[in-house]
């Protein structure tokens, strides 16, 4: 029970949790706590990979195409992990900072200029 009076269940079906833990509600907490840290690992991955390596945006219709497509993504997504984990940055100010020299490239010399009417 939360201090502001709400309630948060939790529901499993590993009885590992719940045998011996009953009497020591410190121990249970822990359980919780790590188990939470866990998932929230995994939703982190899943939200990367939506956001960073466009897992959603496949408009394949057949499986085989699907899967070569989250194929590649999970390789572009343990290839973006990698490298900003060597640079010591998250993945999105790693995703921002490629595209980002790209642009200014462009910007200062664009390979196809603007066309010009007068």
């Amino acid at each position: 029970v939360a201090p502001d009076g709400d309630v948060d269940w939790l529901v499993t079906n590993r009885l590992e949790l719940n045998r011996g833990v009953e009497s020591d509600p410190m121990l249970r907490t822990a359980l919780v706590r790590d188990e939470n840290a866990v998932r929230w690992h995994i939703e982190e991955m899943h939200r990367e990979l939506k956001q960073l390596c466009g897992t959603e945006k496949c408009q394949c219709r057949k499986q085989r195409s699907q899967r070569n497509h989250l194929a590649l993504c999970y390789h572009a997504y343990l290839s973006l992990k990698a490298k900003a984990e060597s640079l010591g940055q998250t993945m999105y100010q790693l995703r921002s900072s490629l595209f980002r020299e790209y642009l200014c490239a462009e910007l200062r010399q664009p390979r196809i200029p603007a066309l010009q009417t007068t």
